[in-house]
């Protein structure tokens, strides 16, 4: 027995054998970010006012002094007003036009001038310029006779000789107008084909028109006639 006991001591081993250690976990290397380089904070900007509509055009002028507002070969402002003519002798009887530049090409609008007669021959008288378009120019006239009318001039016949007037009241027509050289208020106001005409503030007569736009300003009808202007005043009509 004690042989058995003695083999089987020798074939089993002294002891148990020691556990291995659990490994440590390693940590992972995180890569490094960079770091985010600030940004300017964004300046607040304005807010967009609105484009203001641009009001109706309004003319005045006393001739104080030569703006260069009316255009005419012989317009001359002195004295606190602008006289137009006399011109030199022309055989034709294309209306002398000073036209106002400034004051555009508007359907609707109210136009005024005081004016008075200086001297020479006014067969056609002088006046306000109510449009010029590329067939007729549309022309009011008073005379030192106390009697006015409304032509249509048509400007086909400038190189003919000018007899292209026409009138639109049946002939010229008396009421409102003071004589000789006496100072007289000439006034229009177009609206669509309708015009109105006062002389010194009353309103004498309406008239239908064919519709349209063109230049307006002044006017006289002879290359003898020469006129006074003063306080002119154009009103676009919105």
């Amino acid at each position: 027995w004690l042989i058995v006991i003695a083999t089987l001591l020798m074939g089993c081993p002294i002891g148990a054998p020691a556990p291995t250690a659990t490994p440590v976990p390693t940590n992972t290397p995180v890569p490094p970010t960079n770091t985010p380089v600030p940004t300017d904070t964004p300046v607040p900007t304005d807010t967009p006012l609105p484009t203001p509509t641009p009001g109706p055009i309004v003319i005045d002028d006393d001739f104080s002094a030569d703006n260069g507002r009316f255009t005419c070969e012989n317009c001359v402002v002195a004295d606190g007003k602008l006289t137009i003519g006399p011109f030199q002798m022309v055989d034709s009887y294309t209306p002398f036009l000073a036209i106002c530049e400034e004051c555009g090409s508007f359907k609707n609008y109210k136009m005024s001038v005081d004016t008075w007669y200086e001297s020479g021959n006014s067969q056609f008288g002088w006046g306000l310029l109510a449009r010029q378009d590329e067939k007729f120019t549309y022309l009011l006239a008073a005379t030192s006779w106390q009697v006015y009318n409304l032509f249509s001039f048509d400007r086909s016949t400038e190189t003919r000789g000018g007899r292209g007037y026409k009138s639109l009241l049946g002939g010229w027509s008396k009421g409102g107008l003071s004589a000789g050289r006496q100072v007289n208020n000439l006034e229009i106001v177009m609206q669509g084909s309708s015009m109105s005409i006062a002389i010194n503030g009353t309103v004498i007569r309406n008239i239908d028109l064919p519709s349209g736009s063109g230049k307006v300003g002044l006017w006289v009808g002879n290359w003898e006639t020469s006129a006074n202007f003063d306080n002119f005043h154009f009103e676009e009509i919105r």
